[in-house]
């Protein structure tokens, strides 16, 4: 499945060599003097200590010192010396990405004196911000009345939520990068994020929008890094919480044309918009979670566990009046009649017995879904640490349907299951440097079809095919060859699938169905492979030196398929040559990237300054068609391709037509790979996209408690792969008119220019404002243009 990237792999390993690399966003540095509070000299050699986590060092010459590579949260940092009183500045708080400065001033003292105790204070203002971003510790996130992160983004400026995706600064959704622990977890099939977390188990949450640093990528709008909490290396600890809720309305009226208890149809009828919404229903919504913390091995390994199992039964309603067999086809009328027992009244489905109940009330917008996570964290040595993450959920739904309002039982059940294995390590080689060395990967599967099972599939058929099918002569002669994913056929268990699509014609246009079924069945994994080599360096007092590689193998399977009937009225599973049945293959589809970085965190007493630059490389290991207007290979429709042009005129005559019938003697797939209408190989391989990315910001104060930022860079973001691969048989339906969209591999990458300038300000002790311009210059957004077919008046959209 994965032999096509071992190339790629091979080079990740050779360009690791290559680099120092730096861990990207998960860490923040703590930074200081220390001076004596007698003459405000600097102390040479004090020791500063970071309690309960064993992270120390000493202050150099002129009473300066940094720790690097702290996890965001809260701690207490004791600041020793022979001869003076200790001090102990309690609640100190670090974050991702930032520089938290805390100076302390040491008293004269003598031994088994009482440290100082002080409270560190907190500014509104972040002095050594480039561009905008917010933090939001695990803290803030437990006050909030939210029950996603993606809630606590919702309410940060210039973010609006639409149809289930988050909108930065006027930027399409899709155009935001998730990271957890420093590692991207993107899915690039649709741009949204390939595994759950839950709220209570995030230890800090990084939000960037606009403008950001070159160690990150594959963005144009925003970036979200989620830090994960450790487990405990000294003490238990836990919690759970249970919740429910209900939704209640009186509903509001509205005018709707009905069937009476007669089956006749009465105008301007009054019907709830809401209805059956009235009386409170405390398990409607149902929300169990819980989370536990705790050494393994005191003080080496720790565990931190977090679960979620949430319901939510929906609050929009149908109503069973039919089912997908409600009418069954009567060749005497030429119509489909309706299923009727001697009871029915009016023109409703009605049966004997109570399965299903007829006339029943049904949620339409219902959803369960699991969630869970273990993190195991070994300190190795006082030097390395060894981490792993596992996070899974699983989710089963059904949408709310107009269509479907009276045949409830007719639509699609929605399954997704997300797995994320991640091993990290860390390794501090000493006080100024430390690298990362980081695996991961992610497995999204979605499916929908009509089954109430996530594990119904679709499977590969040979000799399985019921009796009469119509290729049931290719497979007794072992004719199919499966691995060309055009030539292999498929079956699915037709006791689901088994109303003809026809009874749709009883209910056009916009009217509720009255009978049939969704004939979908769809399945997509998405399978994330990434490795990051990540390290840093404090090369002196100023300059914070970084660079990082990262390579991410991307492997995609697809079956989409939609049921149809044959001749003989039976339900089949059309061939992957026809627009009803798209499939990535046996091979799927295996596009790879690699990103590199290099950045320069310059910070003055009264600057600071960063300087990057980023190179992208993405490899869609595709092809694209050379003659757009016949682009299918099975089967196309210009002539030239078909038959052999025995004179070489470049034309084809009735003759050389007639000729190729009697004999036989019709080009082949093979004939045609070498040559189209123009002469030209019928495929071109896209050519990899290599991007370069400078980036740079800068921030300093104009007074006290405020300072002036500005940002500018390139941004680069491949459009979802969805757009990629779109049609993978590349089919046009002669005599369709406009009804398809094709992919195009060998689409450019959306670009954004960006600059950025931004004012913050602390009012008193408790109030921060912050005003912020930016400017986007956008580029080769993701659109379609039209193609003509051979055939005259068809066309298709081309991404």
């Amino acid at each position: 499945m994965f032999g096509g990237h071992t190339t790629h792999i091979k080079i990740t390993v050779f360009l690791c060599l290559l680099i120092q690399l730096v861990l990207g966003g998960t860490t923040g540095k703590l930074v200081g003097r220390v001076t004596s509070k007698i003459n405000g000299e600097p102390l040479i050699g004090a020791n500063v200590i970071l309690e309960g986590i064993g992270i120390g060092t000493a202050t150099d010459l002129e009473g300066r010192y940094f720790i690097l590579q702290i996890y965001p949260g809260e701690y207490d940092v004791r600041f020793t010396m022979i001869g003076y009183q200790d001090v102990i500045v309690r609640d100190v708080r670090v974050r991702v990405d930032l520089t938290t400065t805390i100076d302390a001033e040491l008293d004269e003292g003598v031994i088994g004196m009482d440290a100082v105790d002080v409270t560190a204070e907190r500014p509104m203002v972040q002095v050594d911000v480039t561009y905008s971003q917010a933090n939001i510790s695990s803290d803030e996130v437990e006050m909030l009345p939210v029950e996603e992160f993606e809630d606590v983004i919702a309410l940060q400026a210039g973010v609006v939520q639409s149809g289930g995706e988050m909108h930065v600064r006027g930027g399409r959704g899709g155009e935001i990068a998730y990271m957890i622990d420093g590692v991207t977890v993107t899915d690039p099939f649709n741009a949204g994020m390939a595994v759950e977390i839950e709220n209570n188990a995030i230890q800090e949450l990084q939000f960037i929008s606009g403008t950001f640093n070159a160690e990150y990528g594959q963005a144009m709008s925003g970036i979200i890094n989620i830090v994960t909490k450790d487990g405990d290396y000294n003490k238990y600890s836990g919690n759970m919480s249970v919740n429910g809720g209900t939704y209640f309305t009186d509903g509001e009226m509205m005018e709707v044309d009905l069937l009476n208890d007669n089956g006749d149809l009465v105008d301007d009828s009054t019907m709830n918009l809401f209805p059956y919404l009235n009386s409170l229903e405390p398990k409607t919504i149902k929300d169990l979670q819980g989370s536990i913390s705790g050494p393994i091995l005191p003080g080496k390994l720790s565990v931190f566990a977090s679960g979620r199992i949430k319901e939510n039964s929906g609050y929009l309603f149908g109503q069973r009046l039919f089912v997908p067999t409600s009418h069954v086809w009567n060749p005497l009328t030429n119509n489909y009649d309706l299923i009727t027992s001697a009871d029915t009244t009016g023109g409703y489905w009605d049966q004997d017995g109570d399965d299903p109940p007829d006339s029943a009330l049904v949620r339409l917008n219902w959803s369960k879904q699991e969630t869970g996570q273990i993190k195991l964290s070994w300190r190795v040595t006082p030097l390395i640490k060894l981490a792993y993450n596992f996070m899974g959920s699983k989710t089963a739904s059904q949408s709310y349907s107009k269509a479907y309002l009276w045949n409830p039982d007719g639509r699609s059940h929605s399954f997704t299951k997300q797995m994320n294995h991640s091993l990290r390590l860390d390794y501090t080689l000493n006080a100024t440097t430390f690298f990362n060395v980081m695996a991961s990967q992610s497995i999204k599967n979605y499916k929908s079809h009509l089954d109430d099972s996530p594990d119904y599939d679709l499977v590969e058929m040979c000799n399985e095919f019921k009796p009469g099918h119509d290729t049931e002569e290719l497979c007794d002669a072992g004719a199919l060859d499966h691995s060309d994913s055009t030539s292999a056929h498929w079956g699915l268990d037709f006791t689901l699938y088994n109303v003809h699509p026809e009874v749709d014609n009883l209910t056009p246009g916009n009217n509720y169905e009255v009978g049939g079924e969704s004939m979908g069945f769809y399945d997509r994994t998405s399978t994330i492979t990434t490795f990051k080599f990540e390290g840093t360096n404090q090369f002196n007092r100023f300059h914070l030196i970084k660079a990082g590689l990262e390579s991410r193998l991307t492997h995609m399977e697809l079956q989409d398929v939609t049921v149809t009937f044959n001749y003989r009225d039976e339900p089949r599973v059309p061939n992957v040559n026809g627009i009803n049945h798209n499939t990535y293959g046996d091979d799927g589809r295996n596009p790879v990237e690699y990103a590199v970085y290099l950045q320069d965190k310059i910070e003055f007493d009264d600057l600071v300054m960063n300087i990057g630059i980023r190179w992208d490389y993405f490899d869609p290991d595709w092809k694209t068609v050379n003659d757009g207007s016949d682009p299918n290979i099975i089967d196309p429709v210009k002539p030239i391709n078909i038959f052999f042009d025995l004179n070489g005129d470049g034309e084809i005559s009735e003759e050389e037509m007639y000729y190729g019938y009697l004999n036989n003697s019709l080009r082949t797939i093979s004939d045609r790979l070498a040559s189209n209408a123009f002469g030209d190989p019928w495929y071109t391989k896209v050519q990899p996209k290599q991007l370069l990315s400078p980036r740079f910001a800068l921030a300093f104060p104009i007074t006290d408690t405020g300072f002036l930022h500005f940002s500018y860079g390139h941004f680069f973001q491949m459009t979802a792969y969805s757009y990629l691969f779109t049609n993978p048989e590349f089919e046009v339906i002669p005599g369709s008119g406009t009804s398809t969209t094709m992919g195009n591999a060998d689409i450019e990458p959306e670009r954004t220019t960006q600059y950025e300038i931004g004012f913050s300000q602390q009012i008193g002790n408790n109030i921060g404002i912050e005003a912020t311009g930016y400017y986007k210059d956008i580029r080769n957004l993701n659109s379609t243009r039209i193609v003509n077919s051979f055939v005259g008046g068809d066309q298709y959209g081309l991404y």
